[in-house]
């Protein structure tokens, strides 16, 4: 069975025990552990894998003159298209009136905020070996050290050549290994999708958040089925943008499910190499970066989040300094997230709630019920515009570029 058909029967199977079970608290909490173990389970290589792969993705691009290249237009694609869906998001917000939320505060999830020095003191400690047990979700301290390392082991052959086998042969053994781990993907889904249910079952005034979440699920849709493949079309070709799709349909799947980047990371590296056929070190190098900086999706919800708390707490209209306001600092701290890849859009809406003050400061917990919707939307957005980039990028600095026909595995 193919791997998408694997996926759809897993969530399957979870809708189908969601519907039914009864959302008890003792059963919850049954639910909420194992799905604890599976995404330790999923992320039990990815900062290995990473650490590893990046050193070999630097040198490998080096040597061949590309890293220059390949770091310009994944900045260039990373900024238009984080500017592109945040014009969209403000714009449909506006546009499309999703109606006032009632105003009922709910309880604020743990966030890590990190100021400047606080990050320079992760990435710069006392002891450099602490990067490797720091914070799981923090990448910035693990990927400045594998910088420096891939970047010295293009200097003398003789001495760094050694090094960089081994490194290598780490990465290689590395993705066997995760690559067996995600046999049991099809499984954890169904549990992640019956403990989303389950716990969407708790949320007593679901009913109010319905036509907002059904409008931004539909947008979501619309951007990843239609005009992703569009563009694809428009700018590589005919043979490309429906099977790009197809080959990315099991690491979508994985994000939205999951609503972890950083769990889906092993799986997406999956597909983009076995499917795909993009290189080693052209993924390698950008996807860790693109979880940290690259969240287009979670800048165009986030601008449309921040639309409707003011709506909610306001009467009055919308004014032009209001949308600018909301384009400029949704788009700006979109870049300010690398410390929260799997709950960007909340510490996004926290940051924008306390930057326009006048009274919102706590404005974002009105959606707290429904964060964990919003991070499964904003976690399989970012992920699909990341991929798109990262198949453009390829196209643009690889000789012949993706080649329709070399796609394999994404037949369905």
């Amino acid at each position: 069975m193919k791997t998408p058909y694997q996926y759809l029967l897993g969530i399957s199977i979870g809708i189908g025990a969601g519907l039914l079970l009864k959302p008890s608290d003792s059963l919850v909490e049954i639910l909420q552990t194992i799905v604890d173990v599976c995404l330790r389970i999923g992320r039990y290589m990815v900062l290995p894998l990473i650490f590893f792969s990046f050193p070999v993705a630097v040198t490998k691009l080096r040597r061949t003159r590309k890293l220059g290249q390949v770091f310009q237009y994944s900045a260039y694609y990373t900024i238009v298209t984080s500017l592109l869906l945040t014009l969209l998001g403000t714009l449909l917000a506006w546009m499309l009136d999703f109606g006032r939320l009632s105003v009922i505060p709910g309880t604020a999830p743990d966030i890590n905020f990190y100021d400047l020095k606080r990050v320079l003191h992760e990435i710069f400690s006392q002891n450099s070996f602490r990067v490797l047990i720091g914070n799981p979700s923090f990448l910035l301290p693990l990927i400045v050290p594998a910088f420096f390392l891939g970047w010295y082991m293009y200097y003398d052959k003789v001495i760094a050549e050694p090094t960089f086998n081994l490194f290598d042969s780490v990465n290689r053994l590395l993705y066997k290994i995760n690559r067996r781990l995600m046999i049991l993907l099809p499984i954890m889904m169904s549990f992640f999708t019956a403990t989303a249910l389950m716990e969407s079952k708790r949320i007593m005034d679901l009913t109010n958040f319905l036509p907002f979440l059904a409008t931004v699920f539909a947008i979501c849709v619309l951007l990843i089925v239609v005009i992703y493949p569009l563009v694809m079309r428009v700018i590589l070709g005919r043979g490309y943008s429906w099977r790009v799709m197809a080959g990315l349909t099991g690491a979508l799947l994985g994000c939205f499910i999951s609503g972890s980047p950083l769990f889906n990371y092993g799986n997406l590296t999956l597909h983009l190499k076995e499917n795909l056929n993009i290189p080693r070190h052209n993924a390698a190098l950008i996807t860790p970066l693109y979880m940290m900086f690259a969240r287009a999706g979670t800048a165009m919800l986030s601008a449309i989040c921040m639309m409707t708390v003011i709506r909610s707490y306001s009467s009055l209209e919308i004014t032009y300094f209001q949308i600018a306001w909301i384009v400029m600092f949704s788009f700006l701290i979109s870049f300010a997230l690398p410390a929260n890849p799997n709950s960007g859009i909340v510490a996004a809406l926290a940051l924008l709630c306390s930057l326009y003050g006048r009274g919102l400061d706590d404005g974002w917990l009105i959606l707290a019920p429904i964060f964990p919707l919003l991070t499964m939307l904003s976690s399989v957005l970012d992920s699909a515009t990341g991929a798109i980039m990262l198949v453009l990028i390829n196209r643009r600095c690889e000789k012949g570029g993706l080649n329709a026909n070399s796609m394999i595995g994404v037949n369905f």
